[in-house]
C-alpha cells in the first residue's frame, strides 16, 4: 500500500510536484460543477475568505456516500482520476464517493489560492520529521518561517465531509472560512508559537492491517503530543473503544500505536469514531464526557 510516510525524499519530492500539478485542473473541475449548477464561478470564487462560506454550504449539500445513487467507488476507476493526496493516504476510502473527493480536491485548490494571496511568506514543501511515523511525514504541506508547522490542506475538509455523511459530526457553513483565516494568521506569524491559531489536525492515522492469521484489523498511529502529553487519557480511550459494538480487542501496543480487532468495522468508521475524541483542543471536554458515560 502506497503511503506518503513510506516515501523516500526523492519520491516525496515527486509526489509534492504531482500534488501541485493537480491544483489547476482540480480548480477548473470545481468551476465546471458550479456552472452545471447554474452558478457563476467568477462570483462564487471571488478570492476572499468570506466566499468559502457559501461554497462550503453548497458542497455540504452535494457530498454523497459511495453507496449513494450515482456514486462511484474510487477503487473501480483509473487511479489518475482519484486525487493523488487520497491515493497516498493509508487505507481505502469507505465513505466518500468519487464526486465528493473531486469537490474536496477543488476546494483544496481554492483554499490554497485564498490563503497564499494573503500569505506572501507561504511556500510548499513536503513535511520532514525525525520520527518516520509522524502523522504528516512526507505529505505536501504549506509552511512558512522555519517550516515546522505543517498544513496539509485536505485534512479538515476530508474529516468534516466523512463525519457529516456518517452522521458523527456537524460542520458549520463558516468552517472553511474560519480555517482560512487561521491559516493566514499562522503563515504570516513568527512560525514558532502559533499552533494555537490553527484548526487542530486530527492527531492520528488509521492503517488497515493485512493480517491473514486472524489478528488485528487496524493500527492507529498517534501524534507525539497525544501519545506523550495525553498518555493517560489515551488509556481511557482504549477502554472506551473496547466497549463499542463489533470491537473484539483493543491493545495499546506502544505509546504511539493502538491495535484494534474489529472485523465488522471499516477504516472510515474507526476514523470517524476517533476524530471527535482525539483532537487536542477537545481533550478536556471529551474527558468530562468520558467520565459521565
Amino acid at each position: 500500500m502506497t503511503n506518503y510516510r513510506d516515501f523516500s525524499e526523492a519520491r516525496a519530492a515527486a509526489a509534492l510536484q504531482e500534488y501541485l500539478d493537480e491544483r489547476g485542473p482540480a480548480l477548473e473541475r470545481l468551476r465546471e460543477r458550479l456552472v452545471a449548477d447554474g452558478q457563476d464561478p467568477a462570483v462564487v470564487l471571488d478570492g476572499t475568505p468570506e466566499s468559502l462560506v457559501p461554497l462550503w454550504r453548497w458542497m455540504l449539500s452535494r457530498f454523497t456516500r459511495q453507496d449513494a445513487p450515482g456514486a462511484t467507488d474510487p477503487n473501480s476507476v483509473p487511479p489518475e482520476e482519484v486525487p493523488s493526496w487520497d491515493r497516498y493516504l493509508p487505507g481505502k476510502e469507505s465513505i466518500l464517493s468519487l464526486e465528493s473527493l473531486t469537490l474536496i480536491d477543488g476546494l483544496v485548490s481554492y483554499l490554497a489560492e485564498v490563503v497564499q494571496a494573503r500569505s506572501p511568506l507561504a511556500r510548499w514543501e513536503f513535511a520532514r520529521h525525525r520520527i518516520k511515523g509522524y502523522l504528516l511525514n512526507k505529505h505536501p504541506v504549506l509552511v512558512s518561517g522555519t517550516g515546522e508547522t505543517h498544513n496539509f490542506l485536505p485534512s479538515l475538509p476530508l474529516i468534516d465531509a466523512r463525519g457529516v455523511l456518517h452522521g458523527a459530526r456537524e460542520s458549520r457553513d463558516d468552517t472553511m472560512a474560519d480555517h482560512a483565516r487561521r491559516l493566514i494568521d499562522q503563515l504570516n506569524g513568527p512560525g514558532e508559537n502559533t499552533d494555537w491559531l490553527m484548526e487542530p489536525e486530527p492527531p492520528f492515522e488509521v492503517d488497515e492491517v493485512n493480517d491473514e492469521s486472524g489478528g488485528y484489523d487496524f493500527e492507529i498511529g498517534l501524534s507525539d503530543e497525544i501519545a506523550h502529553v495525553y498518555s493517560f487519557k489515551v488509556d481511557l480511550l482504549v477502554r472506551k473503544l473496547s466497549r463499542e459494538g463489533g470491537v473484539l480487542e483493543v491493545l495499546r501496543e506502544d505509546r504511539d500505536v493502538i491495535l484494534v480487532r474489529a472485523p465488522s468495522w471499516s477504516a472510515g468508521e474507526l476514523e470517524t469514531w476517533l476524530a471527535p475524541r482525539l483532537r487536542t483542543g477537545w481533550i478536556s471536554t471529551w474527558m468530562r464526557r468520558f467520565r459521565q458515560e
